[in-house]
């Protein structure tokens, strides 16, 4: 048996650092990191001023017994520069161990300030130089869920924080040139197909007005495949606006969008053999309503189209406590695979392969819909196989400010 090598785990399963459960960030490392440095130079400091004192010449100290001090003693001491009641209030220096025991209390108390203050300053130094990686993981967020228009454009002296920053904002430019190229593409490429396809249902619907009886299957299959490609070219300027899209996020109550999408989809429903059940909870979703009308009316349609007769659709939206809305779409249908789970968003996947039979309604496209939508909001999309066949969808989005 083979063990992978810590270069070889992901970031998510590499260890961190924790205290009890509290992952210790790098400005709080930092601020230890400078605390301990300075509290030890502090201590290695006392400790040669403790060792030296130890070593030094025996002078002669007064002692507690003596009421009187003597002249010549005092002007002794005066010579030798030692005065035994002026050191700390209430402490009389006897012997040189006393001198040791005072410097050890001083220290102490010293070292307790340098770390207390050493702390602070280092956490304060310590977010003053990490201010810049906190801009760069926002952008970085920010790209993560689509949005490739911000740039950091970090001022300040030329380091390796400005680098960074520098860098990523010419990895964003070349990220929007190459998403903004491909959407155009696919947004001109589907409006090129719209008119020709138009114009071949128009020509079809002709020729079956007019046809004998042996002609008509050939043409009706003809006109189901192109209203199958009018549907796919449908689904990438879907897919393509979704994607340029800037979501406007006002309030959006997801249980009466579901409500709406359920009573559209109904016929289709019936039509299919599939039973409809729902649980719709108040969920509150700061977010676009017509993009998450299409969400939901696609994952409810996929339900749908992906069952089998006699089978059933649960849709459930609920607030989770103390986090966002959730929204559950459930159905029945042939087993889905636990790799096809990781491919489910692909365009034009499918889980019975990429060929499908010509008259199927499903365009592959429904799903890769969704994730862009999810992604839009900030939302999280998991699917999960049933044991007994079809799939399990749950979206969960942000919390929706107050």
């Amino acid at each position: 048996m083979s063990t992978a090598s810590a270069h070889d785990a992901s970031p998510a399963d590499r260890p961190r650092i924790t205290v009890e459960g509290f992952r210790l960030t790098l400005r709080t490392r930092l601020a230890l990191t400078y605390a301990g440095l300075l509290t030890l130079a502090g201590a290695l400091m006392m400790l040669v001023v403790y060792i030296v004192v130890g070593f030094l010449p025996t002078y002669a100290f007064s002692t507690p017994a003596t009421a009187v001090t003597p002249t010549s003693e005092i002007t002794r001491q005066s010579e030798v520069g030692i005065d035994s009641t002026a050191a700390v209030p209430g402490f009389v220096l006897t012997s040189s161990s006393d001198v040791q025991t005072l410097i050890l209390v001083i220290a102490v108390i010293l070292l307790v300030l340098l770390a207390c203050g050493g702390g602070w300053a280092g956490w304060t130094l310590a977010g003053r130089m990490l201010r810049p990686l906190q801009e760069v993981n926002a952008a970085a967020h920010r790209a993560a869920r689509g949005h490739l228009d911000h740039r950091i454009v970090l001022t300040g002296p030329r380091d390796e924080l400005t680098d960074l920053a520098d860098t990523f904002d010419e990895m964003l430019d070349g990220l929007e040139r190459s998403f903004g190229t491909y959407r155009r593409f696919a947004a001109n490429a589907s409006h090129e197909l719209r008119t020709p396809l138009a114009t071949t249902r128009a020509m079809l619907d002709v020729a079956l007005a007019g046809a004998d009886p042996g002609e008509r299957p050939l043409l009706e299959r003809l006109r189901e495949t192109n209203e199958r490609s009018i549907d796919t070219v449908e689904a990438l300027l879907d897919l393509s606006e979704v994607e340029a899209s800037t979501t406007e996020h006002g309030i959006v109550a997801l249980e009466q969008v579901a409500t709406y999408v359920l009573t559209d989809a109904a016929p289709e429903a019936d039509d299919a053999g599939v039973r409809i059940d729902y649980r719709l909870s108040a969920a509150a979703v700061a977010g676009d309503g017509a993009l998450l009308r299409h969400l939901v009316s696609n994952l409810v349609l996929n339900g749908i189209r992906h069952n089998h007769v006699g089978g059933w659709l649960t849709v459930t939206t609920s607030q989770r406590p103390g986090h966002g809305a959730e929204l559950r779409v459930a159905n029945s249908g042939a087993l889905v695979s636990e790799a096809d789970l990781e491919t489910l968003t692909d365009p034009f996947f499918r889980a019975r392969g990429r060929s499908a039979d010509s008259t199927s309604r499903g365009r592959g496209l429904g799903l890769s819909i969704v994730k862009a939508i999810a992604d839009r909001h900030g939302a999280t999309l998991e699917f999960e196989a049933r044991s007994e066949g079809g799939l399990v969808t749950v979206v969960t989005f942000p919390r929706a400010p107050e």
